[in-house]
């Protein structure tokens, strides 16, 4: 399944996404097949329109039985602990990478239950879907 980055929060709603995810998910007959959303909760605790966002997509996830990894405040900020300009996103991740920084991250902050900065569900949420060595 692709990713919609670049789009809206709001793009999920999107009757050409929810063709392509019933479609995907009618051709994985063997097996469970889950959907996973990822999203930046941006300033949400800040911005009233974030935080609607934020609570809509969660009931629907929920509503859906789709899976929700939220990252707060964004990608970056959990994974590096500061926000980055969308010009310098790329080289960013290619360092993160290359120094094979994801060996070095705190497992706290990607297990939380709560939203709070510097922090995300991914593992709780990919623990559910996946076993670890």
């Amino acid at each position: 399944m692709r990713g919609y980055g670049n789009s809206t929060k709001t793009r999920y709603r999107a009757r050409d996404v929810q063709k392509e995810i019933a479609g995907l998910t009618r051709a994985f007959t063997i097996g469970e097949t889950r959907v996973i959303y990822c999203i930046d909760t941006d300033g949400y605790e800040k911005d009233i329109e974030h935080k609607r966002e934020f609570d809509e997509i969660r009931r629907y996830c929920r509503e859906g039985g789709y899976d929700l990894i939220w990252f707060c405040h964004d990608v970056e900020d959990v994974y590096l602990g500061r926000r980055i300009s969308d010009s310098a996103k790329v080289q960013e991740a290619a360092a993160f990478k290359r120094k094979r920084k994801i060996e070095e991250m705190d497992l706290d902050k990607l297990t939380c239950n709560t939203e709070k900065v510097h922090t995300s569900n991914i593992v709780n949420v990919l623990d559910q879907c996946l076993s670890r060595r």
